[in-house]
């Protein structure tokens, strides 16, 4: 019996979430938060390796900049592409998967479509990080782990490495695809023997050799990005911290959504009534093992909520195939829709929605307060910058240097970084730190700072007007901007 494609069906509801989600883009005008800003000064100079993250997301936003310009919108435009192909590779993996099913276009098409209304999702379409790019090669790998189990094929283990190799250029993260990977033999005695082929192990070195020259490049420099990784994981912190685990928790249900991640809860309270289904447990390692890393990380020292985000790729095909193929909760499914929609629609349109209540939002009460005024202050210091064209921007926070250096452009160019003590913290200190170049003057935006402190190491002090701005009822900030002539390194 022949059965429908939905391909064309999913093609059109992925196009038009691109397209409300571009427009909604362009009608919010979102700044660049401080992370954004300072990927985008990587992108500038592609290399194999920046301070805090391997090179991914510095190629996708230098190629979204040629393809699109090097406005807000176009440095992140990739983004908005990234997550629907990557919807359309699940497609292509469930129908893979369940293609004895005789509903497998049905699980295909909501599985993609799940994905692609995910919150995280939503959130990470307006923004580029670098989830972008991972969750891409994290669900290309399982595609091709799908394809080589069946196969056996060399190609296909091959192209398996490439997919991790890749992804581990986008995220150190995608090392987890291997915990999910070791679960599923685990729970399946049949693949055991997979241990001992060669094929498996050769993906794994494909990946590995396409990571070398970030790995060569981190030895150049100090292994500054394994040292970050560790650092930010904090696993020197004293043992057990049950309150951040249930943040952690309870930050799930905003990332994967509320009733798919409740659905999720209750498939593994049920887990007896669909675990023997081989393909069924090939999602929920791959989805499971790594979230319960995350937990328990989050329990002996810190875990972000999006860090557990490649787990719901395998989650919304598992949900899905459950709700759908095995215990008709399609009402369910819809109704979870509805509702990641809605939290979507809230994130793109909130200040229309307070406009039209006439709400008045403050710092505290805007989500996007946080990524306000960076504009404003770039047009400011640029004027300052023209003001003195003999003076070269510098700054002594990492992420107010980022946000000047993009939004002061094109006089933000010589930008200079800021570091008295001297220490390898940022990827600023690492590129452009104002011992290389310590002589001639300089416009210094700050906050904090005392004259005191810029007379010992400056040879000549000059105070300029503060930069404040009126942002909001409850938030003014001020700015200290400071003229200054030959640095003099404590």
């Amino acid at each position: 019996m022949s059965v429908t494609s939905r391909a064309p069906l999913l093609l059109a509801c992925l196009a038009a979430l691109v397209v409300w989600r571009l427009l909604a883009a362009w009608h919010g005008n979102v700044e660049l938060y401080a992370d954004e800003a300072q990927y985008w000064t990587w992108s500038l100079a592609p290399d194999w390796g920046y301070f805090s993250k391997p090179p991914m997301v510095a190629w996708a936003i230098w190629l979204s900049r040629a393809l699109f310009g090097d406005s807000e919108m176009g440095v992140r435009a990739i983004s908005a592409l990234l997550y629907p192909l990557t919807a359309w590779v699940l497609f292509a993996l469930v129908r893979r998967l369940f293609k004895s099913h005789p509903q497998r276009e049905d699980m295909a098409f909501w599985s993609a479509l799940t994905f692609a209304t995910l919150p995280m999702v939503a959130l990470g379409s307006w923004l580029i990080t670098t989830d972008a790019v991972l969750l891409l090669f994290w669900c290309l790998a399982l595609y091709f782990t799908v394809v080589a189990l069946e196969t056996g094929r060399w190609r296909d283990w091959l192209l398996l490495g490439g997919a991790l190799g890749l992804g581990l250029l986008s995220k150190y993260s995608m090392a987890f695809y291997g915990l999910g990977f070791l679960a599923y033999l685990l729970m399946t005695p049949d693949h055991r023997a997979l241990l001992r082929s060669p094929k498996p192990w050769a993906a794994a070195a494909l990946a590995l050799l396409l990571l070398t020259p970030n790995l060569l490049w981190n030895a150049r420099n100090q292994f500054v990005s394994v040292r970050h990784t560790a650092e930010i994981s904090q696993l020197d912190r004293a043992l057990l911290h049950p309150d951040a685990m249930l943040e952690f928790v309870l930050g799930q249900f905003l990332v994967f959504g509320p009733l798919l991640f409740a659905g999720m809860l209750w498939l593994i309270a049920r887990h007896r009534d669909w675990l023997a289904d081989p393909r069924l447990r090939l999602l929920a390692a791959f989805t499971l093992a790594p979230l319960a890393a995350f937990i328990a990380l989050s329990l002996l020292s810190r875990a972000f909520a999006n860090w557990a985000a490649f787990s719901y790729i395998g989650g919304a095909a598992l949900v899905v195939a459950v709700w759908i193929g095995y215990a008709n909760h399609r009402r369910w499914l819809i109704a979870a829709l509805l509702v990641n929609l809605a939290i979507g629609a809230v994130m793109y349109h909130l200040h229309d929605i307070t406009h039209a209540l006439d709400i008045q939002l403050t710092r505290k009460t805007d989500p996007y307060g946080r990524v306000t005024g960076y504009r404003a202050l770039g047009h400011e210091v640029a004027q300052r910058l023209q003001a003195h064209p003999e003076a070269r921007l510098l700054g002594n926070d990492r992420k107010l240097y980022a946000l000047l250096r993009y939004y002061a452009r094109p006089w933000s160019d010589s930008a200079r970084y800021l570091n008295p003590r001297q220490s390898l913290d940022n990827h600023f200190a690492l590129t452009a730190d104002l011992r290389d170049s310590p002589n001639g003057v300089f416009l210094l935006v700050s906050k904090g700072l005392e004259a005191k402190q810029l007379a010992a190491w400056f040879r000549q002090v000059t105070p300029q007007a503060p930069i404040r701005l009126a942002l909001y009822p409850d938030y003014a900030p001020e700015y200290q901007v400071w003229l200054l002539r030959d640095y003099r390194s404590p």
